[in-house]
C-alpha cells in the first residue's frame, strides 16, 4: 500500500461520501473538458494511484512523479489502459516538457507537499507553462483556514506563526510527508499569472474528519448531511469553508 493510500485513504464509505466524491469528479471533468475532448492530457503528482477516472476524456495521458516507487505502482495500474499513456519522473519545478505541450493539466493534492513556498511558485508556473492557450489547469490544494472547522483553523494559524510555529515543528515528530498549505488567495494570485481562475469546493472535511466521523449515526450524521447540503448548494462559497478547494484556470493567449 503506498503512503497517500496508508494516511489519506477511506476507512468507512457511504452513500454521502460516495454522492459527493461523484460530484467533486464531475466537476473536475466538467473543468477539464473546457479544454475540448479528446485531450492530451498530463497529471502532475500521479504517484501510485493515477487518475483512471478520467482516462475516457484523454487521447493520450502522461503522469509525472518524483517516486520511482510511485511510478512503478502507477504502470501496473495502467496495464489494461488502451490509449498512448506514459509515465516519468520529474521534478514539478522543471518538467521536461516544452510550452503548451497539452491540452490539460491536472494535478491533485500535491502542491502543498512541498515545502517551501518558492518551490510551490516555480511549480504553478510550470503547470501554466507546459498548457497550450486556450487549454486548462485543475489544481486541487488544501485551504489552510478552513473557517468551518475552526480547531484545524487556529492549528494552522499557530502552526505558520513564525516563531511559534518554529518551535512547535522542532517538539512533534516529523510528519511523513511535509505540509505547507499556502492560501487560497496565494494560489489564486499565481495561477492567475495564465488567465482567469475560478475557485470551488473540492472536499469540505478534513482528512482526519472523513476517515474518523460516520455519517450513519449520531452527531456525525447530521454533520454530513449538513457538509452535503452546503457543497451541492453553495460550491464557490464552500470552498473558504472547507479543507480543500479546487482552482481552474483557463490559460489565454498571452499573458
Amino acid at each position: 500500500m503506498s503512503v497517500d493510500r496508508r494516511l489519506f485513504g477511506v476507512r468507512e464509505d457511504g452513500p454521502i461520501r460516495i454522492e459527493l466524491h461523484q460530484l467533486h469528479l464531475d466537476r473536475i471533468r466538467g473543468a477539464l473538458s473546457l479544454a475540448g475532448t479528446p485531450l492530451n492530457l498530463l497529471e502532475c503528482g500521479c504517484g501510485g494511484n493515477p487518475a483512471r477516472a478520467l482516462l475516457d476524456l484523454c487521447a493520450r495521458y502522461t503522469g509525472v512523479d518524483f517516486s520511482d516507487t510511485g511510478l512503478g505502482m502507477a504502470r501496473s495500474a495502467f496495464a489494461d489502459v488502451k490509449i498512448p499513456h506514459e509515465f516519468r519522473a520529474a521534478d514539478v519545478c522543471a518538467l521536461p516538457f516544452d510550452d503548451g505541450s497539452f491540452d490539460a493539466v491536472y494535478c491533485a493534492h500535491m502542491i502543498y507537499h512541498i515545502e517551501k513556498p518558492a518551490a510551490q511558485e516555480a511549480a504553478v508556473a510550470e503547470l501554466v507553462r507546459v498548457v497550450r492557450p486556450g487549454g486548462v489547469i485543475v489544481l486541487i490544494a488544501a485551504n489552510p483556514r478552513p473557517f468551518a472547522f475552526p480547531v484545524r483553523l487556529a492549528r494552522r494559524l499557530v502552526a505558520d506563526t513564525p516563531v511559534v510555529g518554529a518551535i512547535l515543528n522542532r517538539l512533534r515528530p516529523a510528519p511523513p510527508l511535509p505540509y505547507k498549505p499556502m492560501s487560497i488567495g496565494w494560489m489564486r494570485r499565481r495561477l492567475s499569472r495564465g488567465g482567469p481562475v475560478n475557485v470551488m469546493t473540492y472536499r469540505l472535511p478534513s482528512t482526519e474528519f472523513n476517515q474518523n466521523v460516520t455519517e450513519f449515526a449520531g452527531v456525525g450524521k447530521v454533520m454530513w448531511k449538513s457538509i452535503r447540503w452546503v457543497d451541492i448548494n453553495y460550491p464557490k462559497l464552500s470552498a473558504y469553508l472547507g479543507n480543500y478547494v479546487m482552482l481552474i484556470c483557463r490559460k489565454v493567449s498571452a499573458r
